[in-house]
């Protein structure tokens, strides 16, 4: 028989038997010391409790300071018998700190004393600004080409024992999300794990699932670049801070509220090289693009765009803000944040615990002899009263107003206390979107039209040939079924079957028809009617328009829009 010795294996085995040895050993000596034993092998100390005692002081005093609650600070240590001990300790007794004294073995002390290592790291990191050169991007987005791929690589990196394990935890994050053009990031504390998404083409992803250890090290992180309060997690907090990539600076707006099993983060990344500026980028119905070019071409009026949060609404405001701009103009913009810096243009984030609200901002805006204005948000009465008076007295304001529609618009501004012969002297255009997304090219596969989606996409042409609403395709298709496109996925979009988002859009102008029916506080629907001889798609119309073209899914605009009833 020939017997097969492995020296590491051996040596591995000793060194564990050693380490149970000396938490039995320290166990024992807890009770001679009268001190309860801790063992913090699998515990995430504190970051706040860490930064109460700096690295070398609790190395040379043989003590870590691992958890803090209110007053009371949370401290093991190799031996209670050690002068250096009691010299540390004394000044935080004097400055109020209520010291709870455990009994840890090396193991345990070791264990804390390397996570100053990533303390430190972040204390490096100039508070709100995470540095991700260029070339650490390149590197680290080479790593994956793919979805699947990036989750291999969470996988192997959460699993991992490297130094400065929750930086690069964050910054695979950021790199993965900026990669993959991720518009949010979610990391949610569920019951056994933590979940982490991305938000892509307006859906969410599921990424990566890691334990709470993980969590703390990062939140903690997170907490210190955003300018957020290390110490609470009871209450919901906002901050930003910016990812610096050489050319380009990335922001990043920070939500943390309090859940079941932890705190919840939400960020919202601003790429500025993914805003789009210009009118030309943006896929209005060609109607609607006259109307528009028609609309910001005068010197006075309001101009509303509505939709739900992330419908892209900002994203047009600042392509109408692109378009106007010139030399001759004076524009200010009142807006909670700002999303994207434009030049030549005067921008103001609203902070309202100082105060200074979208209402007080409008104000004083027009002491500033502006020619054009943008309030991010019509929110209440005043607001709304003030930014109707503006377009009254010169002035050309940009805004929106949270509606389903755009017809619903004109009866949002009555119930806010806006006069109704005011809104039909002021408001030059209500417009409502929605983003959907886009068919990857190189993977889409035609189909033909089932019955169910045959009906429907015949109803909403037949209404838009009755009302008279031109477009170049109703001539060309069919009566009973249509050529479409489904998503299959490939390395190209990930797997998704889609690469990018696309706006869909509807809009109401102000006309004689609609005035005459402004004093009888009209219903949407009454609106609408009034509106049917603009010869402007609706959103559901334009939504199967871009079907047929090709360019999205009717499961996609199913999702978004309601295409059974008008």
């Amino acid at each position: 028989m020939t017997i097969t010795f492995d020296e590491a294996v051996q040596n591995h085995a000793l060194a564990d038997l050693r380490k149970d040895e000396e938490e039995e050993l320290v166990k024992v000596l807890s009770d001679k010391y009268g001190l309860p034993y801790i063992d913090l092998r699998g515990i995430a100390p504190e970051p706040d409790a860490m930064q109460m005692i700096k690295e070398e002081e609790a190395r040379a005093a043989g003590l870590v300071p691992f958890k803090v609650v209110g007053r009371k600070l949370y401290i093991a240590t190799l031996s209670p018998n050690n002068q250096k001990l009691e010299e540390l300790l004394r000044p935080l007794e004097t400055r109020g700190s209520e010291l709870l004294l455990f009994l840890c073995s090396h193991a345990s002390l070791e264990h804390v004393l390397s996570r100053y290592a990533d303390l430190n790291q972040s204390n490096k990191v100039e508070s709100g600004m995470l540095e991700l050169t260029e070339e650490k991007m390149k590197t680290l987005m080479a790593s994956f080409n793919s979805i699947e791929e990036l989750k291999t690589q969470f996988d192997a990196l959460i699993n991992s024992q490297v130094l400065y394990k929750t930086t690069r935890l964050i910054e695979m994050i950021m790199a993965g999300a900026l990669k993959f053009d991720a518009s949010d990031i979610h990391i949610e504390p569920e019951e056994g794990t933590v979940r982490l998404r991305y938000r892509l083409n307006g859906v969410l992803n599921d990424i990566s699932f890691f334990d709470f250890n993980a969590l703390k090290n990062i939140t903690s992180r997170l907490k210190l670049l955003a300018g957020l309060k290390l110490s609470t997690s009871a209450n919901a907090q906002d901050g930003r801070f910016s990812i610096d990539l050489g050319a380009v600076e990335v922001e990043v707006r920070v939500s943390v509220i309090p859940g079941n099993y932890g705190e919840s983060f939400v960020m919202r990344l601003l790429d500025p090289r993914h805003s789009v500026s210009n009118l030309d980028n943006i896929a209005f119905p060609a109607k609607l693009r006259e109307l528009i070019d028609y609309a910001i071409s005068k010197p006075n009026g309001v101009i509303l765009t509505t939709g739900p949060t992330g419908s892209g609404k900002t994203t047009t405001l600042y392509a109408f803000l692109h378009k106007v701009y010139n030399k001759e103009v004076k524009i200010i913009t009142i807006e909670d944040p700002v999303e994207y810096h434009l030049e030549g243009i005067t921008q103001t984030q609203v902070e309202e615990e100082k105060g200074y609200t979208f209402l007080s901002g409008l104000r004083a805006a027009l002491r500033q002899d502006p020619d054009i204005i943008m309030v991010g948000e019509i929110r209440d009465e005043d607001t709304a009263k003030v930014a109707i008076n503006a377009a009254l007295t010169g002035h050309l304001v940009f805004s929106t107003l949270h509606t389903n529609n755009a017809a619903g618009t004109i009866p949002r501004l009555i119930d806010l206390g806006v006069n109704p012969k005011v809104i039909a002297s002021a408001l030059s255009l209500a417009l409502a979107q929605r983003l959907v997304r886009t068919l990857c090219n190189q993977c889409k596969e035609e189909y033909i039209s089932n019955e169910k989606e045959s009906r429907t996409i015949t109803n909403i042409l037949g209404a838009m040939k009755t009302s008279g609403k031109e477009d170049s395709m109703l001539g060309h298709l069919p009566d009973t079924s249509y050529k479409l496109y489904k998503p299959v996925g490939c390395d190209h979009c990930s797997m998704t079957g889609y690469d990018n988002r696309i706006g869909i859009f509807e809009a109401i102008s102000m006309n004689a028809d609609i005035e005459k029916i402004l004093i009888t506080n009209p219903s949407e629907r009454e609106i609408r009617a009034a509106a049917q001889n603009q010869g402007i798609p609706s959103l559901r119309e334009d939504a199967i328009l871009k079907v047929l073209e090709g360019i999205t899914s009717f499961d996609e605009v199913s999702r978004v829009v309601d295409l059974y009833s008008e």
